[in-house]
């Protein structure tokens, strides 16, 4: 019998399109299948057409910070080979924010800030702000004009420091910019609480962040530079964090193995806007809990998607709210944060 006819390479193009960026190994194996579907994989035009059809990056990694004494952030792989966890000597570093192909870094000797991209392996150190602070957080952003922000790699990007001084009373926020290599002047709000280490959210030209143990929000205009704070729903959570979905602000919070999610409502007729609880999820018929006393709490989450990392006595899971869909991805401990990594991790010649 005579062979196939070859497909047309227009149809070729669009069957590799739609692979799917779960799984960069699936990804590999197909630019090794001849040398034209290699060059296609590393030509700029398909993988901007690739990253542009898929919208959302994957979830390649996460690192959590644990409570330990040498204070070692690790850096757990989702993922098969070849997106291995990357070499990073960690040792007294601090895990504090990860977002459009970054991840920052807090260390303790010497005492600055670093910006890495793990797929790159590209290190640059941020000196802190002359700022005075007891407590603080930090966030890290793209910063080149008009980017899709679907595969930063390289380019200028901004460092946002969160800062808080019980002696002072305040709360302070500034900006670095890579390109300019200092930092801008501090934005500052008068409240005598303190900044919880956990990352922040980023919603259009806004950044979110915990404060006063979780019970409120501290709200940065990135483009206003201006400070404001909203308070959390009034039931008190044994854990509480705000996470991001495709219908904007949402918060959950964790009691009696149960998650209780909040949406952010508003303004109304009287101007102001409040919290809803949309919804109620028992964890104990998605999750391996041993008991009724095990532990269980909301860890980190996935920028603009529905996904939420919990953290139990028997590993840490990712939760999609809607689709209730549960994945064991690292071992138990008790996290005092995750921070997920996500990219599309495309071959390249």
């Amino acid at each position: 019998m005579a062979p196939p006819p070859e497909l047309p390479e227009e149809v070729v193009d669009e069957i590799l399109l739609r692979l799917p960026p779960e799984e960069p190994t699936d990804l590999l194996r197909a630019s090794l299948v001849c040398k034209r579907w290699c060059r296609l994989f590393s030509d700029p035009v398909f993988r901007r057409r690739y990253c542009r059809y898929h919208r959302t990056p994957p979830l390649l990694g996460f690192l959590h910070d644990m409570y330990e004494a040498d204070h070692c952030p690790r850096f757990v792989s989702t993922v098969a080979s070849p997106c291995s966890p990357p070499v990073l000597v960690c040792r007294s570093w601090w895990a504090l924010d990860s977002r459009h192909g970054r991840i920052l870094l807090h260390s303790f000797a010497p005492t600055d800030l670093l910006v890495w991209d793990p797929l790159t392996r590209e290190q640059q150190r941020v000196p802190l702000p002359p700022y005075r602070h007891t407590f603080y957080t930090g966030a890290v952003l793209c910063a080149v004009g008009g980017c899709e922000h679907m595969d930063c790699h390289g380019g200028p990007f901004l460092v946002v420091f969160v800062g808080s001084n019980e002696d002072d009373g305040c709360i302070w926020v500034s900006v670095y910019s890579s390109e300019t290599g200092s930092w801008g002047a501090s934005s500052t709000i008068e409240l005598s609480l303190a900044v919880e280490t956990l990352p922040g959210l980023l919603i259009g030209d806004a950044l979110y962040f915990m404060i006063d143990l979780n019970r409120s929000i501290l709200v940065y205009d990135l483009a206003g530079r201006g400070l404001s704070v909203i308070d959390v729903p009034d039931k008190k959570y044994k854990d509480i964090r705000s996470v991001v979905m495709l219908e904007g602000l949402r918060f959950v919070g964790v009691e009696d193995r149960s998650l209780y999610l909040w949406s952010r409502q508003g303004p109304g007729a009287d101007g102001t806007a409040g919290w809803e609880q949309c919804g109620i999820i028992d964890l104990a018929t998605l999750l391996p809990l041993p008991g009724t006393s095990a532990y269980v709490a909301v860890a980190g989450f996935v920028e603009g998607t529905d996904t939420i990392f919990l953290s139990t006595d028997v590993g840490i899971f990712t939760l999609k709210i809607k689709s209730r869909q549960v994945k064991r991805v690292g071992e138990s401990g008790q996290c005092s944060a995750i921070i997920p990594y996500t990219g599309f991790y495309l071959p390249m010649v």
